[in-house]
């Protein structure tokens, strides 16, 4: 198995434990989980990045690599600062926002691991 294969795999798994997560902290019953989320989601944002680096070592999909190395440290800018965000009432627009552009990875990642990706942009 290949390195892109195997962080795609995990990055899957990570998005699968990340939601589940997510909507424990969102109905608050499982504050104590905030660790073991932000643990996971540097460890999804870190293996967006190594998708990246490989296809930028390979010359291929050289715009999309460039912008997944951009959008993880927006994922990872906005799960740090999310709770001092829009606090009060209007908070869960943060919430739907961090979730669509941390699920929005994928697709990236999973284009950024093609094994004959399509030429670069």
């Amino acid at each position: 198995m290949n390195v892109a294969r195997l962080s795609l795999m995990l990055m899957r798994l990570g998005a699968a434990i990340q939601l589940i997560l997510g909507i424990g902290l969102w109905t608050g019953h499982w504050v104590a989980a905030i660790p073991l989320h932000r643990t996971i989601g540097i460890v999804y944002v870190v293996l967006l990045w190594v998708l990246a680096l490989l296809a930028l070592v390979k010359r291929a999909n050289v715009g999309l690599a460039v912008f997944a190395i951009v959008w993880g440290l927006v994922i990872a800018g906005l799960g740090f600062a999310q709770t001092t965000l829009l606090v009060g009432d209007l908070h869960w627009i943060i919430r739907v926002l961090h979730l669509v552009i941390a699920v929005s990875a994928m697709p990236i990642a999973e284009r950024l691991a093609r094994p004959n990706p399509t030429p670069s942009l």
